[in-house]
């Protein structure tokens, strides 16, 4: 059941004041919440119903099953919440995607005194998931993550769940990560490149990164290193992994550039650039991105599409 917009606001506004965002949450007596589940006041209920039957016919037996189902319940209370006392939770991974769609962050669960059966955790709008967390272990839960539009997207507050042993009572909290997760502008497809080469800052001596033009040697792969450039000959006779070296291009390396794109709007001049980061990586052309207050130098490979994709997303915090 929703509440009203006025009650939802001051509830939110409670519960950020009582759980503030943090990197590692802990849950411990101040976070967590029980309630009896529906299946737990109808338990309640029968065991009411016992109990009078019993006084009403002065039939011990009816009694003491009235009593045990009654010190049950009480058990159940203390192990229901014993199974999320305890439980740690802390900033995982991150997986960046385009505005628009999907990415998704890790939740790393870890538990160092008992075992946490049976954990259910939620964000709103995304179906829930199952983990388990023996003792003395940690493990890695991916959640994913609605990109509604570029930028930084943090963590929604997650909701934390659980009805074991017995499903009689629901243990519950809330946690808010203090994680995010990067929206690449969406490409947009632009025929004109908005990059310009040559001039003293492209002019440069070989370096050892990838160009297009004339083989200068060989060096050892460094992660990230496009495999089109890989000496396999060279590996298959045992020579170790090797990334071949071509010198600089006569007219320099391209420059993808903010002022190339004047007179359009700020998020169209980010996808555009989006789209020409991921067609000349995808040619293996060498290129540089200059934003304000921000140079990408020029270098090819999958770790430098990824950092100039995160610096459009990021666009303007360094500025």
């Amino acid at each position: 059941m929703r509440l009203p917009a006025p009650i939802q606001r001051y509830y939110q506004a409670w519960l950020a004041r009582r759980l503030p965002r943090a990197p590692l949450v802990v849950l411990n007596q101040r976070r967590i919440f029980i309630f009896p589940t529906g299946y737990g006041f109808f338990y309640l209920a029968v065991a009411s119903l016992l109990f009078i039957g019993g006084i009403n016919y002065e039939n011990n037996l009816v009694l003491s099953l009235s009593f045990l189902l009654a010190s049950l319940f009480l058990v159940a209370i203390l192990h229901t919440y014993r199974n999320l006392s305890g439980l740690g939770l802390r900033n995982g991974g991150s997986e960046s995607g385009y505005a628009g769609e999907r990415g998704s962050l890790g939740v790393t669960l870890f538990s160092e005194h008992h075992d946490h059966h049976c954990i259910w955790l939620e964000w709103e709008g995304q179906p829930a998931q199952q983990i388990s967390v023996p003792a003395g272990t940690e493990s890695t839960l991916w959640m994913n993550l609605a990109l509604p539009k570029r930028g930084k997207v943090l963590a929604p507050r997650m909701k934390v769940e659980s009805v074991f042993p017995l499903g009689l009572l629901r243990t519950w909290s809330y946690v808010s990560l203090d994680h995010c997760c990067l929206a690449w502008p969406s490409p947009q497809v632009s025929q004109e490149c908005p990059a310009e080469g040559g001039g003293e800052t492209t002019q440069a001596a070989p370096t050892g990164k990838a160009g297009n033009d004339e083989f200068r040697g060989l060096r050892g792969y460094v992660a990230g290193d496009s495999l089109r450039r890989i000496d396999w000959k060279g590996y298959a006779r045992g020579a170790g992994l090797n990334t071949k070296l071509f010198e600089e291009p006569a007219g320099g390396r391209l420059w993808l550039t903010w002022d190339a794109l004047e007179g359009i709007g700020t998020e169209q001049r980010l996808s555009i650039l989006c789209y020409w980061v991921l067609a000349l990586d995808q040619h293996q052309n060498p290129y540089g991105l200059k934003l304000p207050g921000m140079t990408l130098v020029p270098d090819t490979g999958d770790i430098h599409r990824l950092r100039a994709l995160d610096a459009l997303a990021a666009y303007p915090e360094f500025g």
